[in-house]
C-alpha cells in the first residue's frame, strides 16, 4: 500500500538551494540508508496509525526519534529538550501541533513539497499541525500545515511567514541554527494565533456594537411612533372639546329664553 496517492492538498511553502550544513561526502550512502529506514517508519506509521515506533523519549545513541522531531543526524544536539519544551508550550498556547523533519534527503522524484504535504496527510495529523521539514544536504526546507487546519492557519500567507521565520536562523551566519530556527517558527505561530485572536475579537465588538445600535434605533422608532400617536389622540381630543363648547352654550341660551317667556 503506497500513500503516494490523491491527498488533500496542503498548504506548504518550500525554500530551495538554501546554504545549510552539509556532512562530508562519505556519509552520503549511509545517510541515504538512514532516510530510507525513516521513509519506510513514516509510511508505516501513517497506514497502521501509532505504533511504538516514536518513543517518548529519544531512542540510544545519535539523534533524536520521537512522536514530534525525527533527527537522526542529531541536528538539534543537546538542545533539544528545549525544543520539546517549546512544541508543548506552543501546544498548549495556540492549540497548534508541532512536527519537526530533520532529514539529509527529500525523496527523489517528487517535489518538496508535494513530498512533505503527503508525509503529513501520512501521520494522520492532529487538527492545526504544522511540520518543519529539512533536507540538510539537499539545501532545502519546507513548511507544510496539515489539510485539517483552520483557515488562519492554512492560509498561504502564514505559511509563507511560518517558512520565512523557520529560515532566517539557517542562512543570518555561517553555522545553521537549528534550534533557532525551530523555535522561530514556533514563535511565529504564536504571533499568529494572537493576530487572530484580536481579529476576532474586533469582529465580535463591530458585531455586539452593531446589534446594540439597531436594538437603540428600534427603540427610538417605537418611542416616535408611540409619542406622536399619543400626540395625535390628544389634538383630536382637544379639537372636539372645542367642538363641543359652542353647542352647550347654544343650549344654555335656548333653555334660559323660554324660561323667561313662561315667567
Amino acid at each position: 500500500m503506497t500513500v503516494f496517492t490523491r491527498l488533500p492538498r496542503l498548504r506548504t511553502h518550500v525554500v530551495e538551494r538554501v546554504f545549510l550544513h552539509k556532512a562530508s561526502p562519505g556519509c552520503a550512502p549511509a545517510m541515504r540508508r538512514v532516510l530510507a529506514f525513516l521513509l519506510l517508519m513514516v509510511l508505516i506509521t501513517g497506514a497502521l496509525g501509532p505504533t511504538r515506533v516514536f518513543a517518548d523519549e529519544p531512542q540510544t545513541g545519535a539523534g533524536t526519534m520521537t512522536d514530534t522531531i525525527t533527527d537522526p543526524q542529531n541536528l538539534l544536539g543537546s538542545d533539544v529538550g528545549s525544543v520539546k519544551d517549546a512544541i508543548k508550550e506552543t501546544a498548549e498556547q495556540t492549540g497548534v501541533s508541532v512536527r519537526l523533519l530533520y532529514l539529509p534527503h527529500f525523496y527523489e522524484g517528487v517535489k518538496p513539497e508535494i513530498w512533505a504535504s503527503r508525509v503529513l496527510e501520512s501521520m494522520n495529523p492532529a487538527q492545526d499541525t504544522v511540520m518543519l521539514a529539512v533536507a540538510s544536504q539537499d539545501g532545502k526546507l519546507v513548511v507544510a500545515v496539515s489539510s485539517n487546519s483552520q483557515a488562519w492557519l492554512k492560509d498561504q500567507s502564514s505559511v509563507d511567514q511560518l517558512s520565512q521565520a523557520a529560515l532566517e536562523p539557517v542562512t543570518k551566519s555561517r553555522n545553521p541554527d537549528w534550534v533557532g530556527s525551530a523555535k522561530a517558527m514556533m514563535t511565529q505561530v504564536e504571533t499568529l494565533e494572537q493576530n487572530h485572536r484580536h481579529h476576532r475579537i474586533m469582529i465580535i465588538a463591530l458585531s455586539v456594537t452593531f446589534v446594540v445600535l439597531v436594538i437603540l434605533g428600534v427603540a427610538v422608532t417605537i418611542w416616535w411612533r408611540r409619542s406622536s400617536r399619543s400626540g395625535a389622540h390628544h389634538r383630536r381630543s382637544s379639537s372636539a372639546k372645542e367642538q363641543s363648547r359652542p353647542t352647550e352654550t347654544v343650549s344654555e341660551l335656548s333653555d334660559n329664553t323660554q324660561k323667561e317667556a313662561a315667567s
